[in-house]
């Protein structure tokens, strides 16, 4: 199925670029098309083509000024949309997922089985696709699906695993139809109040999704942690769509207020092994969220976000996550 999407997003591709001046090209591919990749390049060969093999961990990690380094006159960014103004003339090409007739059976029979009369539904790019359909097979079902909006990031009923400003209804269940665990524990993260399912079309595995309360206390004991630490180092991250040197700079100046040390670390890929053995007692994250959120328990000192830099101020305010297009205002390179 991904080998035809593919070849087919390959062809509307070529359409687009011009042989002199898209030559060379500069490729990213996420993990899962790797297989694909000599298959890819093959395909492209005409356009001195060369592929970055590093990690790509979505559309907010863009090797746009990799690219002009390398020489290349435009950037082609397989399996995510668009999300940030490159600095190089960039094709998206998202690479969707077409599901199956039994596939999508499987996502009616599941979401009538819930007997709910207003849902949210939500699946991520690679499953966009199809998401209109379903939707109006259920209204026709008699399920009301809410609408939801379309940002500058994201279209209706998709979120990412970092952003699930889409959805607008404040109490409904939310259904998200996809494979995974990254972006719907984001919704959990979030939604924490909602009753939130996860059908799997793929696997053939529905679940409703059970992690909040145990997320919440894990998120508040390392800010208890946090407030007895004097010396804080944040976290910036270098990728295009995760900069938020603005955002960094104003948390600075709050952990300052209040007495703290702090000092602004730099890097492409945030790890722990590249802070050990300086003198820090807590780090405060400002790179993609989901970093504080999933891999608090490889770093060995605690790692905050800048949302619960303020319970380090007031510990009645109210907790809330961060979302890496909340306070836009800070992702300005200026």
């Amino acid at each position: 199925m991904y080998e035809e999407r593919i070849l087919k997003e390959i062809i509307k591709l070529k359409e687009k670029l011009a042989v002199e001046k898209d030559s060379p090209l500069a490729i990213q591919i996420p993990e899962g098309l790797k297989q694909y990749a000599t298959e890819m390049l093959e395909e492209l060969k005409d356009y001195k083509p060369v592929l970055f093999v590093d990690p790509c961990f979505g559309a907010c990690d863009i090797k746009d000024q990799e690219a002009i380094d390398f020489g290349c006159k435009a950037l082609v960014h397989f399996g995510h949309n668009y999300m940030n103004k490159p600095l190089i003339n960039t094709y998206f090409v998202p690479v969707g997922y077409l599901f199956s007739k039994e596939e999508k059976e499987f996502i009616f029979s599941e979401i009538k089985k819930l007997n709910l009369k207003k849902i949210n539904l939500v699946t991520t790019t690679n499953f966009l696709d199809d998401i209109l359909e379903i939707k109006k097979e259920l209204i026709s079902s008699g399920i009301e699906v809410l609408d939801s909006k379309e940002t500058m990031h994201v279209r209706k009923h998709m979120v990412l695993g970092c952003d699930s400003s889409t959805i607008i209804d404040k109490e409904n269940p939310i259904i998200y139809i996809g494979d995974g665990v990254f972006h719907p524990n984001n919704l959990g993260f979030v939604f924490e109040e909602r009753d939130i399912y996860v059908i799997n079309p793929i696997l053939r595995e529905t679940k409703k999704l059970e992690i909040n309360d145990r997320f919440v206390r894990q998120r508040y004991g390392l800010v208890a942690k946090a407030l007895t630490s004097k010396t804080f180092g944040i976290l910036v991250s270098s990728k295009h769509g995760q900069f938020r040197l603005r955002f960094a700079r104003h948390i600075q100046e709050k952990l300052e207020k209040l007495g703290k040390k702090v000092y602004l670390f730099a890097s492409d890929y945030v790890k722990e092994e590249y802070i050990l053995g300086m003198k820090i007692d807590c780090y405060v994250n400002t790179a993609c969220p989901r970093i504080a959120y999933d891999d608090f328990a490889n770093f060995k000192k605690p790692i905050i976000t800048p949302q619960e830099v303020s319970l380090l101020e007031d510990m009645t305010k109210e907790f809330k996550v961060d979302q890496i297009r909340e306070l836009e205002n800070y992702y300005s390179r200026e």
